[in-house]
């Protein structure tokens, strides 16, 4: 692996690539445990992506293990979730003794950045109300998920505001888990985290009150202390009685007294500035990615999973990603014979080709995943295996 030395640390340089794709433009951040980087997907067209690494450099066992722990539960928690105020994961690998994986690469700033160059000390009623639509309109999502997960960091520096439209992103999911309040042990961020989180048991309603104390930090320009959040008055700041009522409701010590869910949360919000700002949510490449997605699981996945079952003792692949971003499937006797699926935005489909060697791919055929059968994917399927068994038999030749 290409690094580059310096009084940082231990950097990849620009135009190293990785896993035979990901091209370093350039290093986004840093920090003691891990670098994000801007990166060219040279297979989807120089496609700009985010890479995310996780440094190991950790001198005491247990630490390390956490950290990875950290790391391998955000690619899980990531690669199940589609939705338009969370950046895709779409690929992970691990090279160099170094995980990485591959993710929506978002333009912008996040709100403490904003806040500490814009804050007058706080920034606007209005923008903040919309802000916490937006981050209620994601945690409703992950938290009505079939497993629920809670965030369990969210503070200004992990909202991120898109410069294309302004969109809100909520990110770094580093430490998120599937809700289990058994595990004894918090984590989180002093200040956000709410009294049940601190004690080892977080829980979706823990969200809202990271949001509350996050809100309040927006308007007063104050970063919270633990469990300390005084009147607006007292900072001179003028806050509307009913957005003040919906941000203390959240921050309750007890979450039994607390705002009970995102959606009564956002509804309050809504309510309190008067009109809705989400109009993104039914736009067409989220419409056009949920198709993917559910094509994906219900249609290829099946056919994909039984191909290399088929094929148990001539596959280099072992699994197939929930995740159809990308995707080879790959069969060896003994030149390597590839099915390739790669999904196109711009197309609006999902394109199958096949590829022997060193050999340029041959498309197969496109998939309308809005529209497909289960027979147009089997058939294709069934068409690749048929071309293997011919390139098998020495009778498959490339006109």
């Amino acid at each position: 692996m290409n690094f580059n030395s310096n009084d940082d640390g231990m950097w990849l340089k620009e135009d190293t690539v990785l896993d035979g794709r990901y091209k370093i433009v350039k290093r986004v951040k840093a920090g003691g445990m891990g670098a994000v980087y801007q990166v060219a997907d040279l297979n989807m067209d120089n496609r700009i992506m985010a890479l995310k690494q996780m440094l190991d450099s950790f001198r005491d066992p247990q630490e390390r293990r956490d950290s990875i722990d950290r790391f391998v539960s955000e690619i899980q928690v990531l690669n199940g979730i589609c939705h338009p105020n969370i950046p895709r994961v779409t690929d992970n690998f691990v090279s160099d003794n170094s995980f990485f994986f591959v993710m929506d690469f978002i333009e912008g700033r996040d709100l403490s950045n904003i806040l500490k160059n814009e804050g007058n000390p706080g920034l606007g009623v209005e923008y903040v109300t919309k802000v916490g639509i937006e981050v209620c309109e994601a945690l409703k999502y992950i938290h009505n998920l079939e497993v629920p997960v809670a965030h369990r960091d969210i503070k200004p520096s992990n909202i991120l505001v898109r410069d294309c439209d302004n969109r809100i992103m909520l990110i770094d999911f580093g430490i998120a888990r599937v809700s289990n309040p058994g595990e004894g042990f918090w984590i989180g961020t002093p200040g956000y985290a709410p009294p049940e989180q601190q004690a080892g048991m977080p829980e979706p309603r823990s969200d809202l009150y990271a949001l509350g104390a996050a809100m309040h930090e927006l308007l007063t320009g104050h970063r919270p202390t633990d469990f300390e959040f005084l009147a607006f008055e007292d900072f001179g700041i003028e806050v509307p009685q009913g957005l003040a009522n919906i941000i203390y409701d959240s921050l309750a010590w007890n979450p039994e007294e607390r705002i009970q869910t995102a959606g009564e949360m956002q509804e309050r919000l809504i309510a309190e500035l008067g009109y809705n700002p989400l109009s993104y949510c039914n736009d067409d490449s989220f419409v056009f990615t949920e198709s993917v997605n559910k094509f994906h699981s219900q249609i290829l996945s099946p056919l994909l999973n039984d191909l290399i079952k088929r094929y148990e003792n001539e596959r280099y692949t072992s699994f197939i990603p929930q995740n159809l971003d990308y995707l080879v499937v790959t069969l060896a006797c003994p030149t390597k014979f590839e099915l390739i699926i790669k999904k196109n935005d711009s197309s609006k489909c999902i394109e199958l080709y096949e590829k022997e060697g060193i050999l340029s791919p041959s498309l197969l055929g496109k998939i309308d995943p809005c529209s497909a059968t289960d027979r147009e994917a089997k058939d294709l399927v069934d068409r690749f295996i048929s071309d293997y068994e011919n390139f098998k038999s020495g009778s498959w030749m490339i006109m």
